[in-house]
């Protein structure tokens, strides 16, 4: 179980930072998803995905989960530190 947690927070990492950039780059249109801001969502899934790439960590019998597992937690780490900075300035400059 815990080798296909690894495998697939390894493909919802790649899949946010993708979705991060189409976000990012679709222009100055005000919309949000459910409620909230779709930063704010990308942020949850985010979290989500990188508390499942530490429980993944525990399937790690080879050299190529380990680089997913390691690749995954420094991917979701990045993104989710990054949008934390962007929401907080938005916030602060709306």
């Amino acid at each position: 179980m815990s080798k296909q947690l690894n495998f697939w927070s390894f493909i919802f990492s790649t899949i946010l930072i993708l979705l991060f950039f189409i976000v990012s780059f679709t222009g100055p249109i005000d919309y949000y998803i459910l409620g909230m801001h779709p930063f704010v969502l990308l942020l949850y899934v985010t979290l989500l995905t990188f508390i499942t790439g530490l429980t993944g960590m525990a399937g790690m019998e080879e050299w190529k989960s380990m680089a997913r597992s390691f690749s995954t937690i420094i991917l979701t780490l990045g993104l989710s530190a990054f949008l934390a900075i962007v929401i907080f300035f938005g916030n602060l400059l709306s």
